[in-house]
């Protein structure tokens, strides 16, 4: 029979548990609807910038180009039709740490790589070969686009 002490100790730890559920479920409903309050418009932008950086890690993993030519397009993009910097619109939009965001999708292409077999069995994915279409398709969709930044 457990004594009177450690009852009265389970009781917060529950509740405390309990609480901290409860804070996260509410964090993540919060998180889940500001996903979806995303301008469409914006939300191009940033598959845009996303899909850049893909696209260049890939380029500097398997084909050792080490320009990072996508984004630099896109960056020409943004200077010239909002005068905004790629690298200032992911700290405004995506992640205030630029160069944490890139080492990020870096290593996520790594490890995507890796679970593959490598780049040369990359190479005969779809989603490779796909990986500069979409990027003109997103490109040119963001040239027409009306979104301007706030």
């Amino acid at each position: 029979m457990p004594n009177q002490f450690e009852s009265t100790r389970v009781i917060p730890a529950i509740t405390f548990l309990f609480f901290s559920v409860m804070f996260t479920l509410f964090n993540s409903a919060q998180a889940s609807e500001t996903l979806e309050k995303i301008d469409p418009e914006l939300q191009l932008h940033i598959d845009l910038i996303e899909l850049a950086l893909k696209t260049d890690s890939y380029n500097k993993r398997c084909r050792g180009i080490s320009t990072a030519k996508n984004l630099n397009q896109v960056n020409r993009l943004y200077v010239t039709k909002y005068s905004l910097t790629s690298n200032n619109f992911i700290k405004h939009y995506i992640n205030k740490d630029v160069r944490a965001l890139k080492a990020e999708r870096q290593q996520a292409l790594n490890q995507l790589l890796a679970k593959i077999g490598g780049c040369q069995k990359a190479e005969s994915q779809d989603w490779v070969q796909q990986l500069q279409p979409d990027f003109k398709r997103l490109y040119e969709q963001a040239e027409k686009s009306p979104w301007y930044p706030e």
